[in-house]
């Protein structure tokens, strides 16, 4: 496969998003830097990855392993860092959940496994908005439509006219990223 230099500059731009996040929030909400930083991490790999003109081999192993993370760590964590203070109770539940996807995902059939990882980072999206709306956060609603809609309605496989679609994928998680941002700053 080409280098898709494209998708490693996007990937880049989202790496900047993540340590913007973790730059404005470390002190105020050590979780939900946890939960962006995996994402950093995977964008980081995705860098390397799509720079190179073979995308095989260990560095699309670890991209591939970091994005799942991100998915099934990093929004669970992200809605714990939301949570934590105004409804323990889902932040519980959001814990569990985590934690029985990574422990139970072997244990399942290939199909099911994308369920369930996606049910993870759809509950933990549900419960931004949960908490943001108690809150009258309005950057907290903004920021998690915008990962849905970039998740759903854009996606990450194939091309929308001329561009890749995981590039528009990254366009949207910076939007997000820099909205939840101002999310937790106002928290």
């Amino acid at each position: 496969m080409a280098r898709q230099l494209t998708t490693s500059v996007s990937d880049a731009f989202l790496t900047w998003s993540v340590l913007y996040f973790i730059y404005n929030v470390f002190w105020i909400n050590f979780f939900a830097c946890v939960g962006l930083g995996i994402q950093g991490v995977a964008a980081a790999l995705g860098v390397a990855r799509f720079a190179q003109a073979r995308q095989e081999g260990q560095i699309y192993d670890y991209h591939m392993m970091a994005a799942w993370l991100a998915r099934v760590l990093g929004v669970p964590l992200l809605a714990v860092g939301f949570c934590h203070k105004e409804l323990p109770i889902m932040m519980n539940l959001n814990i569990m959940f985590m934690m029985g996807v990574l422990l139970g995902n072997r244990l399942l059939a290939p199909g099911m496994r994308k369920l369930i990882v996606e049910a993870c980072s759809g509950f933990g999206m549900l419960t931004i908005i949960i908490v943001s709306l108690r809150t009258w956060n309005i950057y907290g609603v903004l920021a998690a439509a915008v990962y849905i809609v970039s998740g759903l309605m854009i996606g990450s496989e194939g091309k929308l006219g001329m561009v890749y679609r995981v590039d528009l994928l990254h366009v949207g998680l910076l939007v997000g990223n820099i909205l939840f941002t101002w999310a937790v700053l106002n928290l």
